[in-house]
Formats: C-alpha cells, structure tokens, sequence
C-alpha cells in the first residue's frame, strides 16, 4: 500500500501530465510535451459525440483516441491510454488505502487529462458541438418528465437530474474556456443518461431525423429484437460460395493464429485451426462481424484422436499493433471479444462462432508478453474467452480450464455496449478460478438473452473461493447441464455494468427480463472437497446481491423445474446443518422460487457417516413447491448463524409455507441406476416416475418445456414424452 505523501505526489505529477496535454494540443504520445499538432481545425459535426445518447466524457474520449489512432497509429493510442489506465490505477489504489481526499484529487487529475485529450485531438469547437448535443438530450429528458408524470409515474428523481443538468449546461454555455465548457457539458449528459436510463421514450413522440448509415468495417448497428428464449441460429446457410477458409497449422497458409488477419474477417469467412501436439500461445483478438446464416467461425480442427487444438496463455504474446480500444484488454483474455480502435460508437462485433478448442492457462500464477514487450503475470480477472461487449457469440464444444476466469462477458454503455444473445452450448469448463479469491469463477456472464446448454461444469480450482456459474444476465435460461461445484453451483446475482439498462429490458410478451430466470432439466451435484472444505460452499442457487448498491433488480420468478440436485456432504457440527438450496439475497423485490417436478437427493460422502439435509432456503423466500421428491429430514431454513435481520437476507424466515406435494421414503432410495457412477438416469422401478404435475403456463408460453436430457458435454437426446412425466432430469 502507497503512503498518502507519496500518493499525492503521484496525483500531482498525475495532474501536471494532464495540464502539459492540455496546453500542447495533440502532440505525438512519445512526447506529451512536443509541440501542439492542430487535428481538428473546423467544428466537427455533431456525429463526434453520440446523438441524444449517453453523451459523456468517457464517449468524448473514445472519439479522441479513435482521432489519435487514425493520424498517429496504434502505439501512439496505446500510450495515450496507458496513461489513463495509470491515473486511473492511482485512483484505485487511494480508494483502496480509503484515502478520500486523495481519490477525489486522483479522480480530478483523471478527468482533466481526458478532457485535455479530448479537446487536443478533436480540438476546441468539440466543446461547442457538445454543448449543442446535450441541449437536445435535455429537451428530451424534459418531455419524457412532463409526459411520464401525467401518467402517474414517480418522477421526483429525474426531476432533480434535470435540475442539475439544467444549472450544469447553463454554466457550460458560459464557460470562459473550452475545457470547463466540456467538463461541465459531459456532467450535464452524464445526469441526462441517467434520466434516460430511469424513463422510456414518449410514445410517438418525434425523434430528430437519424444521422446518416454509418460506412465501413466496424459501423454495422443492428437493432435488437426482443428476447424469445431462441439463441440465434449458428450457421452459415445464408452464404452459399462466399467467404474465405484460413488455415493454421503444420504446413498451412499460417503456421499459428498471428499470422491470420484478424481485422479483416467478413461474415461467412472461416478460421480454421488444425491440432499440433505442441500448444499455440497466441493471443486472438476478434473484433469483425459476421450476420444472420453468415457467421464468422473459429475453429478448432481435432488431431487423429479427436484432440482438440489447444491455446495456452503460459507463455503466449500478442501481435505487435493490436487494436484494443482500451489497453486494459492486453492481459485479460486468451481471446477477447470487442470492437477496435476506428470503430462506429454503437457497433459491436458479432455472429461469431469459437468452437473445437481447448483454451487453458490464462491466469495470473502464469506470465505472458503485453503490447509493449514485457513478460509480466496475466491481469486479475484473466479469462480463457473474454467478451468486452458483442452479440450473437456462440462458444461451442470447447474444453476451458485452468484460467483465472473461464468464460467472461460484459455489458455496459447503455444499448450501445449491450452484450446480447451468448450461446454456452456443449462445452467442458472446469478447475478456472485463483487460489484463495471470490472473485473468478468458472463462467461470469452479464447481457440480456443468455442460454447455457448441453455444457459439463466441473469443479472450480481447488482452493478457489468462485461460483460455478455467475450470471448476471437479464433473460437467463440454464438447461440440460451438468454442473458440479463451487461455493454456488449457480450464482444469478443482479445486473450490475449495465443495470439500469438491463432492468428495462423486456421479453416478446413483454415482461421484464430480469423477473424471470428458467432452470430445468439439469444434473446439479453439491458434494464435499476434501481438498478444500468451507462451510459456504453447501448452497446451491443464489438470487440477487441483497441490499448493495445494484441489489434489488432480480425480482419475479425463478422457475426451477426437472431438474436432478445431488447432494453429498458429511454432517458435521462445525459447518452448516444443511445443504441450502436457494439464497434468495433480494427481499425488496419478494422474488418467488417455483420449484416443480424437481428430485433432491441427499446422501453422504463416506458410506455410513450421516448426511447432511437439505434446507429449502438460507432464510429469507416466498415458496411455490409443488410435486418434488426430496430426502426426508428436509429443513425449511438453514439453522445456523443467522436471523431474519441478517444483512443478506432482510425480512422474514421463510416459514414453511407454500411448499405441497414433497415425496419421499424411508429408504431413501430416488431408484437412479448407478448413484456411485454418477448414472442418475431412472430404474424402471423407480419412485419417481410418474409423480410429475403440470408445468406453469409461463413456461409453456415462453417455449421453455423440457425436451432433451443431458448426455455428455455436447451430447444429448430427445426427452421421451409421456402424460405424467417423472421427477427429475430424465425419463426412464
């Protein structure tokens, strides 16, 4: 930890940087104080910042480094924002060290050298065309304040934005100088995007007439359609004999994937990539996009025995004049997913298919080559797949594991940095997370429409205090898996980069995405680590963050239904009493855990020690049980240490109500045909078939009814229909 007298010594020379920026105009970044080189001499037109968007400071900048990268190149750009992410890093740490008065003076250093960036690449009349934009986004906050308070809605909120964002763009229109001018016209956007974010359009209201299609490579914007709980198909059946094949391998067009230009891949093109015994380390960095039947696709080619080809992050380097957008990228993903440097604001890659590959060591205890040459340890948060925002990605019969994170998706921006339509199908993720952190997982998803399918999840790494699976998505589905491990087997905790968006957003019937969640037809397995035994890791389904600053945006239902939940665990007096089943952390939205159809076994892990029971829930939820086989000696609550004041969990214990129909036997014997082997399919005399009750209509109408059973990872078969199914992931 820094001492607060060499913390502010960093902020000051921090803030001077900024200052030189500022007075030298656009210099070239090998040297901040060269002098100015005028980019932008005219006003540029009101397309530099986005119309009626989330015009803020952060947008303003993007535009700027896309100016800098255009007349200077991608090194030039990487060190402009390697000395952001170096402000930003002081920042972070004065936070940390819970110093307020430096992390404001950081804070403030940071913004005046983005401002300063902005206004050398773009020049001054930048500060201007701002201005004039956020007038117009204020306009239409206003209306929507006036037209949603006539309509009996609550605006006290908005309200008092549009004050502060009135006083701010005042000041700004009589700012002396183009730097406060911009400072004070992105925090009037900034209070405006929130309004945004809190009320809907008026209806039929008039919008300003489009700017004009965005041309090139990185400009396709395409509008979403609302969410039906289909992934889109992954295919290339629109593309008849278009598109190119890259090879990588022994004796191929590449010997490894540097060589493939990455930034030049059209829909319907395909990357193949061929096994060799000795691991590819390249870093991928996928930024192009594909179209509807015209996917891009990446490749794995399998070896004589159906290995996969593998990419490894120990060791691996990236291509010199790598694009990211950000230079925080370089370190976070053997593949990242995200637009480059030059992009149209709101495009976003997609139709991107990754397939046939084993992806492994992208974790910190392993090192790899930056942009800049350096061999350092791979960043927190480094991911086998990392997707910084994109829509319509499909990663497919992959084998992830060993990295920090398996799989990482992100979303923020409002719509236009929106992850959309993530398709998990088929793939063996296991052993990713870090050694004594909560922090990796996994898989860690957050966009709207996310289906997770045919997929094996096997234990996280040992020591490693990660979920399974966190999502944070807004329509979420979790369907024919195998999932086993971690301190939550599934962790649907609330949206958080891009919540406010997010709990907005709506299904094709209407309903609000974030009140619904479907869990069926899966094998769930809670079983002991001998290796690594802690007490919380006897649970089960986590619902929401509970009362923190995104908590309380899941609501609704969560249906859980065929599904087969294992549970292994010795009892024993110093952990929990029991296996919880759902951690239902948001009370303020009263979620409902449906749970039908559904077999919970119970049983321990050394033959003759007793069992350690289910309990249905940590403490606190509203129950719809119906038709379930559950070992007997079942609790409603967890005993333990906790209270209905628990700051997890306010309101009341869950009392038991709400539950009916619960089998089970003395013998407590499911009737599966080889628990030992880990075969939970059904004996023809097992008790549960047969014992099913019909499924919500919700689920019916949402086309979200079982209709296959887990095989393998990426193996599966049609569920067998019959009047009264049986309990569980499977049918006899």
């Amino acid at each position: 930890m820094r001492s607060p007298n060499r913390m502010l010594a960093l902020i000051a020379l921090a803030a001077s940087a900024a200052a030189l920026v500022l007075t030298a105009g656009c210099a070239p970044p090998d040297s901040i104080s060269a002098p100015a080189i005028q980019l932008a001499p005219t006003a540029p037109s009101l397309d530099a910042v986005p119309p009626l968007g989330p015009i803020v400071l952060d947008s303003v900048y993007r535009k700027a480094t896309e100016k800098i990268y255009l007349t200077f190149g991608a090194d030039s750009v990487m060190k402009v924002m390697a000395q952001k992410d170096s402000l930003n890093a002081i920042a972070v740490a004065a936070e940390a060290a819970g110093d307020q008065a430096a992390s404001a003076a950081a804070r403030l250093a940071l913004r005046t050298f983005q401002i300063a960036v902005s206004l050398g690449a773009l020049g001054t009349p930048i500060a201007d065309a701002t201005v004039v934009a956020v007038d117009a986004a204020l306009a239409d906050a206003q209306n929507r304040i006036t037209y949603w308070k006539s309509k009996g809605t609550n605006v006290t909120l908005p309200t008092s934005l549009a004050a502060t964002a009135t006083s701010q763009l005042a000041q700004a229109k009589l700012a002396a100088n183009a730097a406060s001018k911009l400072d004070l016209a992105t925090k009037a956007g900034a209070n405006i995007m929130v309004i945004r974010n809190l009320l809907q359009p008026v209806p039929g209201a008039a919008t300003p007439p489009p700017p004009p299609p965005p041309s090139g490579l990185w400009a396709t914007i395409e509008a979403p359609r609302a969410w039906d709980y289909v992934p889109t198909p992954v295919d290339q059946a629109a593309c008849g004999a278009t598109g190119k094949t890259y090879d990588v391998g022994p004796g191929k067009t590449y010997a490894t994937p540097a060589g493939v230009p990455w930034q030049s891949l059209l829909p319907c093109d395909n990357v193949r990539i061929f096994y060799q015994a000795t691991p590819y380390r390249d870093v991928i960095f996928l930024s192009n996009r594909g179209a509807a039947h015209k996917y891009i696709r990446i490749v794995g080619m399998p070896g004589p025995n159906g290995e996969l080809p593998i990419l490894d992050g120990n060791g691996a380097t990236i291509k010199a004049g790598t694009p990211f957008i950000n230079q925080v990228f370089d370190g976070l993903g053997m593949i990242v997913v995200s637009p480059p440097v030059g992009y149209t604001y709101g495009y976003k890659p997609g139709y991107l298919e990754i397939a046939n590959l084993e992806i492994r060591n992208s974790s910190k205890i392993y090192n790899h080559t930056k942009l800049s040459g350096q061999s350092v340890a791979w960043d927190d948060f480094a991911s086998g797949i990392y997707i910084e925002r994109a829509e319509n990605v499909a990663i497919r019969n992959c084998h992830i594991h060993d990295n920090g994170i398996g799989i990482f998706q992100n979303s923020k921006y409002d719509e236009a940095g929106q992850s959309r339509y993530l398709l998990v199908e088929g793939n063996s993720v296991h052993d990713n997370g870090v050694v004594g952190d909560a922090h990796e997982h996994n898989a860690y998803t957050e966009g709207i429409g996310t289906v997770y399918q045919f997929n094996h999840f096997g234990q996280i790494a040992s020591g490693s205090y990660g979920d399974n699976i966190k999502d944070r998505s807004a329509g979420i589905t979790f369907r024919y898996n195998w999932i086993a491990g971690g301190v939550y087997e599934i962790a649907l905790q609330d949206p958080q980069s891009n919540a406010n968006w997010e709990r907005q957003a709506k299904d094709a019937w209407g309903n609000l995405l974030v009140n619904a969640a479907y869990i069926y037809g899966n094998v769930l397995v809670m079983r002991d680590r001998p290796d690594f035994p802690i007490s919380w890791t006897k649970s089960l389904v986590a619902f929401g963050d509970g009362p923190y600053s995104y908590g309380n945006v899941r609501g609704g239902t969560v249906y859980f239904y065929q599904n087969t939940v294992i549970s292994q665990f010795d009892w024993t007096p110093w952990q929990y009493s029991s296996a919880v089943l759902f951690s239902v952390l948001n009370s303020g939205t009263h979620p409902v855990v449906q749970a039908r159809n559904n077999a919970f076994w119970a049983t321990s892990l050394t033959p003759g020690k007793k069992a350690t029971p289910f309990a249905l829930f940590y403490n606190y939820g509203y129950a719809d049980f119906s038709a379930n086989w559950m070992s007997a000696g079942w609790l409603p609550i967890e005993p333990g240490n906790h209270s209905g004041n628990s700051v997890l969990n306010v309101g009341p214990a869950f009392d038991g109500t709400g539950v009916s129909s619960m089998f089970s036997n003395a013998a407590n014997t499911p009737g599966f045909v080889n628990a030992g082997q880990n075969d939970f399919h059904l004996l023809g005399s097992s008790v549960l078939i047969g014992q099913g009750t019909a499924l919500d209509a919700e689920v019916i109408k949402t086309g979200n009814a079982p209709l296959f059973e887990y095989i393998g990872a990426n193996q599966w078969k049609l569920r067998k229909v019959v009047a009264v199914p049986a309990l569980g992931a499977f049918e006899p």
